[in-house]
């Protein structure tokens, strides 16, 4: 993946910030266009940090664990500078192992905030503006930042990054055409099997097979897989089998692995003998969904986005309430993330937006609905990255 340095450079620049520190796995892979190992697998603050100054000419500066230090020489490929802080892993040499050789111990173990404080000051950003994650570092993280550097001014930049991220590049919208095509191949799958006997957790074990079969995305450990009664409700898959009149209903994804990018599709499956009142439902939904397809291009505000759906299920089902029907979606672990399509948002829509648009409607105690596909923002108009599964079966 192609790092989008430049792009946060520039967004710094219009924040009037001399640069940021990068702290969560997502972020620094954004940067980057890779992430660290040790940094994903923990989450934890310091494991991996990129320094990014504003200024065009100044490089950014990584650090990262010795043991991964020649990775990310690898992966940077010359364009960051790379520094290492020490471990307890202990790396040998071979002539330590072959031969028996004695190299004395470092003095001075540095740490990850020694080379942190190292790199802000050579960058001359210890006393400036610079940008924080505080959605993501811990108080005490934060707390130990400011007594490094008490002159400098800390601003939250979590939404810069949202904000970032709403629109892709090139590459990751095929990013997003990959993971999306192997959801959809898990999604039709299961929909081959939806019938009355058949459990939730027979459908979910068929979508994990078939998505670790297509060998390019891992299935979202989250994924919902329910039917009837636990379909109105936020659960897990679990042991209820499918009945005659049941809605069977999916909310699931799949995930890029090292490189967050995520997914987040939905169907809802009338079975034989329902209440005419649940065939009428979904219609309703559905229909409201592919309005918003229909109606979503470049320059739409995305309020009016969510009206157009919104408004056609209360016309016919007045008690209908939702606060949004969808979100962007770029990189986990969240699945959704602003700009949400809900009645405040006026911002409109782009072409590089990718949008999890969903009409969802639940029951309490009875049944659950969901009809949500990934839909691509096009210079005229949209794509559906999920189009084959069906939603009738």
């Amino acid at each position: 993946m192609l790092p989008k340095e430049n792009r946060i450079k520039e967004l710094l620049r219009e924040k009037g910030l001399d640069g940021a520190i990068v702290s969560s796995p997502e972020n620094f892979h954004y940067v980057t266009g890779f992430a660290g190992h040790q940094h994903t697998v923990s989450r934890q603050a310091g494991f991996s940090i990129a320094v990014v100054s504003a200024r065009e000419d100044v490089p950014t500066q990584l650090t990262t664990m010795d043991f991964e230090v020649p990775t990310f020489e690898i992966k940077s490929a010359g364009r960051f500078i790379v520094r290492k802080y020490d471990t307890w892993v202990g790396v040998k040499t071979w002539d330590e192992i072959a031969n028996g050789a004695i190299v004395p111990a470092p003095a001075v173990m540095e740490s990850s905030s020694d080379i942190l404080a190292k790199m802000v000051r050579e960058m001359d950003l210890a006393d400036k503006k610079l940008g924080v994650e505080l959605d993501y570092l811990p108080v005490g993280y934060y707390n130990n930042l400011c007594g490094m550097f008490p002159e400098a001014k800390f601003e939250n930049i979590s939404e810069l990054f949202v904000y970032a991220r709403s629109v892709k590049t090139p590459e990751e919208i095929e990013m997003f055409r990959t993971l999306c095509r192997a959801a959809d191949e898990g999604f039709t799958a299961v929909s081959r099997i939806a019938r009355p006997g058949v459990s939730e957790r027979e459908l979910v074990n068929e979508f994990r097979r078939t998505v670790i079969a297509t060998g390019v995305a891992a299935p979202s450990g989250w994924s919902m897989f329910s039917t009837g009664e636990s379909g109105s409700r936020l659960t897990i898959p679990g042991d209820a089998v499918i009945q005659r009149g049941d809605v069977v209903k999916f909310d699931a994804g799949v995930n890029a692995e090292f490189d967050f990018y995520t997914t987040d599709t939905s169907r809802a499956w009338v079975m034989e003998g329902a209440d005419p009142a649940l065939y009428k439902l979904k219609d309703r939904l559905y229909e409201a969904q592919r309005r918003m397809i229909a109606a979503a291009k470049p320059g739409l505000p995305i309020n009016e986005l969510y009206h157009i759906a919104y408004d056609y299920v209360k016309e016919m089902f007045p008690s209908y309430r939702r606060g949004h029907q969808g979100h962007s979606i770029s990189m986990g672990p969240a699945t959704a993330e602003a700009p949400y399509i809900n009645p405040t948002t006026t911002r409109p829509l782009e072409a590089g937006m990718v949008l999890a648009m969903e009409v969802p409607c639940y029951i309490g105690g009875v049944q659950g609905f969901n009809i949500e596909d990934m839909v691509l923002i096009t210079p005229d108009g949209c794509e559906v990255l999920t189009p084959n599964t069906p939603h009738y079966l």
